[in-house]
């Protein structure tokens, strides 16, 4: 297990800067996920830590050792880590058990504790019963599995993981969440661990960092930074968000669109603001219904759209000028119908100052 320290890190290519003023310290035995939009510096982190970069300016230590910053760099064999790319990368002439003793053969350890270790890995990754398959026999779960066993075999300090689900179809990419989650708890290594993929994060880790252009918008716990938003672009990023307009003032918020005032007490904004309202975060009833739930604001609206997703029904209600979604248990697709009357019961919402950023924030994100 080891500790990863990064201090003042920028990395710039010409007059580009992907990276910008990143400190923190990665604990040992943590669980940490580098989150964020295609070519926010996320993986260009991963592999200054890695030693694959040199950063332009800053440090980076693992434990008490100094391995990147001012003249000194350390090479990545001799980091003490493993890495999982996007890509298997295992070799296609080798079978499993060769393809896992590898890093371990060209060390030239003695063929006891390379036995030992394969076997203890293989059994660890619920590969046994394939080592003497190659390859092109497997499924790619399996394929990552062995590069998964590859990586951990030499007993790294450290393991990075760059996208290594990405490649795998949907109902795969979800086991393999689990099983990389209990794997590395069950060894208990450090794992810091890069994706695009929000579920992935908030599945998997103890810790996220979420970046958007080089820049640390948020770090904290996945309920953390999914209840507690920093900015707009972290409320969308995490999970499934609507904005709309409003003016703030005297204990309310004004919701022009929707016709509507919410309660404010906190007065923490004037002036105009963006409401952020997540869809789980409305119930829908109908009128004359009572309701135990505790609500902010009930209002009346029509029912416009329907998609039944199974284990959910994602609506669509028009309020005013404005169309609200909100997301219920599947089986309310049975209780109402196109063109029904609904009440909307707003149980929370989030409120940002409007300095007329949001738009070019959300932008950023595609």
């Amino acid at each position: 297990m080891a500790t990863v320290t990064i201090r003042n890190l920028t990395k710039s290519y010409d007059s580009v800067q992907v990276l910008r003023e990143f400190s923190e310290v990665f604990r040992d035995g943590e669980f940490v996920t580098l989150l964020g939009p295609s070519g926010c510096g996320k993986t260009t982190m991963l592999r200054i830590i890695a030693g694959f970069e040199t950063p332009t300016t800053g440090e980076i230590w693992i434990d008490d050792q100094l391995v990147s910053g001012g003249k000194t760099f350390v090479p990545p064999e001799k980091r003490g880590i493993g890495m999982v790319f996007q890509s298997y990368a295992v070799w296609p002439h080798m079978n499993v058990y060769d393809n896992v003793a590898y890093p371990l053969q060209i060390r030239h350890l003695p063929k006891d504790e390379i036995r030992q270790r394969v076997t203890r890995l293989l059994d660890t990754v619920h590969l046994t019963q394939y080592a003497a398959r190659f390859p092109n026999q497997l499924s790619g779960g399996q394929q990552q599995r062995i590069a998964l066993a590859r990586a951990l075999v030499a007993e790294p300090k450290l393991l990075l993981l760059d996208e290594p689900l990405s490649n795998l179809d949907a109902k795969l990419r979800e086991s393999m969440r689990f099983e990389i989650k209990e794997i590395t708890k069950t060894l208990g290594i450090t794992v810091i661990y890069v994706t695009h993929d929000q579920t992935e994060a908030m599945a998997m880790s103890d810790r996220i960092f979420l970046i958007n252009n080089g820049v640390v918008q948020q770090s904290g716990t996945p309920e953390e930074i999914y209840s507690r938003p920093a900015n707009p672009f972290v409320a969308d990023f995490l999970g499934k968000v609507q904005f709309f307009a409003g003016s703030s003032g005297d204990g309310r918020i004004r919701l022009g669109d929707w016709e509507a005032e919410l309660p404010y007490p906190e007065n923490r904004y004037r002036g105009s603001v963006i409401v952020a309202i997540r869809p789980e975060n409305i119930g829908l009833g109908k009128p004359g219904e009572e309701t135990e739930n505790r609500t902010a604001l009930r209002v009346q609206g029509k029912m416009e759209k329907m998609y039944y997703l199974g284990d959910v029904t994602d609506c669509r209600i028009r309020v005013g000028t404005a169309e609200i979604r909100a997301v219920a248990e599947g089986s309310i697709c049975r209780k109402y119908r196109e063109g029904d009357t609904v009440l909307l019961d707003v149980r929370e919402y989030m409120v940002f100052p409007d300095d007329g950023s949001t738009q070019e924030q959300l932008r950023i994100r595609t």
